[in-house]
């Protein structure tokens, strides 16, 4: 049996090494945020081959003095931290002061910089963890970190890197990260010699426009939310937001990239009333959070932290997303549908609001849709549908007349192929999904009436018969309570039957039968308090679908104004539940443009 022994430095350092440098990014990560914890404020990256030949990171901070520089590469040194207490509240992205003792054990590494003290600037150079005395170098201002022959002497560790494509792609995301959490850096990075990015913008807006681009930019809404001790702000995307590439993702901590359940879950969490079908989410969010509540030394690569209240943070990250989705504000005045306000501000005018049980109801009557506060939308006493409606809203000086009561979404022209419904506002044509926007509308509804516990029912003069198993049966009856907070009522009509005998108010009664038998499957394989509390959502959407206008459905342009007008009353409706858009604008000037006016 072989005695125990300490291991040589050389072979510790390696084998920290296999924790912290994975691949050319890790340490590209390492040594970026050596340079902005320096306090830098330009950083530039090159790249050859991937990373695999050369990683060299440039900064103009500080520097390091000539004495410090054989500190820089043993282990455990570092300027960060110096007691128990520095760790409990860390601010600095490092701070375990081993990342560069891990780096030149398994490289060919060089480190130069020249500090403010010092006439001329010092390098020191370390192979295979054997370090130099420090010589004199030409550098004018801060620090450079040169990683050649990555694994030059770990060739086991090396055959597992991929393609220089593969490891440069890496790298850049490394570069991302950076860029997007540190807006008032500029940072550069070039590959084999050439210039791939540059990132000069210094507000957190135009930087991340300038690192990913505008697609998702422009489709997002833009996030702000405080208390004493958090914030967050950043974007999110829109549920409407039609993806070609993969979801992107990017969340910080008081500016260190991190990924995390807990929030990652209360993300998915917010978007789970407006994503039904399992789409991905995009968003980029910085957090910031008092250091003393968060725990960022858990993970070797520190991408993972540990919240002291995580599920406070939870609450907090689910409750700002979920109202600024509700609220539908956009980033950019490019993004046409951006008109929706908040359900408080966004009222009807006092003239405009007669009680009445008009409206519309999705039977075959001319009022075909029943809005839940019996509101019948009227202009200056009249019915919208009689006169200017009749002529398709064409006179818009009525409306110019009393301009402090905006209608975003206008006022309706016509149906379009018994699916789209037109209308004009002020800034030129919208088209509307009826069917996706009088499903929302219904959703919102019901989702009000269920948590008052008031979905309005409908009494069947003739029963609904639905053929059942017997285990459907007894799930039935022990679940009574539950389908009738959902609308519906029902007796036992023989072995294997029930008989319906009222269904919500808004629900076709061809369609009750398909409904029950679906809540009763969910009760199956979820149990009633789970359908409750975690389906609840799911289930109301699927009441809301068949609820909703169909396609063909001739509407009257009354009928249209009301659906509008509730549009403009509901939260996140400028998109269904499934999260497919209701609406989109077609500006006067595009229509110029179009057809070619004043050229």
């Amino acid at each position: 049996m072989s005695s125990i022994k300490p291991l040589p430095d050389i072979l510790i350092s390696q084998i920290a090494a296999g924790e912290v440098v994975e691949r050319p990014a890790s340490v590209l990560k390492e040594l970026v945020e050596n340079s902005i914890d320096s306090g830098a404020n330009e950083i530039n990256i090159a790249i050859t081959e991937g990373g695999m030949r050369e990683i060299r990171v440039t900064d103009n901070g500080p520097g390091i003095p000539k004495n410090e520089l054989p500190l820089a590469l043993s282990r455990h040194s570092t300027s960060k931290i110096s007691a128990l207490v520095h760790l409990e509240s860390i601010n600095s992205l490092g701070f375990r002061g081993e990342a560069l003792a891990s780096i030149a054990s398994v490289s060919q590494f060089v480190l130069s910089s020249k500090h403010p003290s010092e006439s001329h600037g010092w390098d020191i150079n370390a192979e295979g963890g054997r370090v130099s005395e420090p010589r004199p170098c030409a550098l004018d201002q801060g620090t450079v970190a040169s990683v050649k022959n990555l694994y030059y002497n770990t060739p086991a560790r090396k055959k597992f890197l991929r393609s220089q494509n593969t490891e440069y792609g890496h790298c850049d995301e490394i570069y991302k990260q950076a860029a997007l959490s540190h807006p008032a850096i500029e940072f550069t990075i070039s590959h084999n010699g050439k210039l791939r990015r540059r990132a000069n913008g210094k507000t957190t807006e135009t930087r991340i426009r300038e690192t990913l681009g505008s697609g998702l930019t422009d489709a997002s809404v833009w996030l702000e939310a405080s208390t004493e001790d958090l914030s967050i702000q950043g974007l999110v995307q829109q549920p409407a937001y039609d993806k070609s590439t993969k979801d992107t993702q990017y969340l910080f901590i008081n500016g260190r990239f991190v990924r995390d359940r807990v929030i990652s879950h209360a993300i998915r969490q917010a978007f789970s009333d407006v994503l039904h079908h399992g789409k991905g989410i995009s968003y980029i969010l910085f957090i910031r959070i008092n250091p003393r509540l968060v725990d960022v030394n858990v993970h070797p690569r520190k991408t993972e932290v540990r919240f002291h209240q995580s599920q406070a943070i939870h609450q907090f990250v689910f409750h700002a997303i979920e109202k600024k989705l509700a609220s539908a504000e956009r980033i950019s005045p490019k993004t046409t549908h951006s008109f929706f306000t908040d359900r408080e501000t966004a009222i009807y005018p006092q003239h405009l609001r007669v009680q009445n049980n008009l409206g519309l109801a999705p039977d075959q009557g001319t009022n075909s849709f029943t809005n839940f506060d019996n509101t019948q939308i009227i202009t200056s006493g009249q019915d919208i549908g009689n006169e200017s409606s009749s002529r398709g809203i064409s006179d818009w000086d009525q409306v110019e007349e009393n301009k402090q009561h905006d209608y975003p979404l206008g006022f309706a022209l016509a149906q379009l192929s018994g699916i789209y419904i037109l209308a004009q506002n002020r800034q030129g044509l919208i088209i509307i999904d009826m069917h996706a926007a009088h499903e929302r509308i219904v959703y919102e509804q019901l989702k009000t009436a269920l948590d008052l516990k008031e979905i309005p029912k409908q009494k069947l003069l003739i029963p609904i018969d639905v053929a059942l198993d017997l285990t459907q049966i007894a799930l039935v009856q022990e679940n009574n309570s539950l389908l009738n907070t959902l609308g519906f009522e029902f007796s036992v009509s023989g072995p294997e039957n029930i008989a319906i005998r009222a269904i919500p108010s808004f629900l076709e009664p061809g369609k009750a039968s398909e409904l029950v038998i679906n809540v009763i499957k969910d009760i199956i394989e979820f149990g009633a308090t789970r359908v409750l509390q975690e389906h609840r959502n799911e289930i109301l959407s699927t009441l809301a679908c068949h609820s909703a206008v169909r396609a063909n459905r001739k509407l009257s342009v009354e009928e249209m104004n009301n659906l509008l007008r509730d549009m403009e009353l509901t939260e996140r409706s400028d998109q269904c539940n499934h999260g497919r858009p209701t609406w989109f604008q077609i500006s006067l000037s595009e229509l110029d443009r179009r057809f070619m006016r004043g050229q």
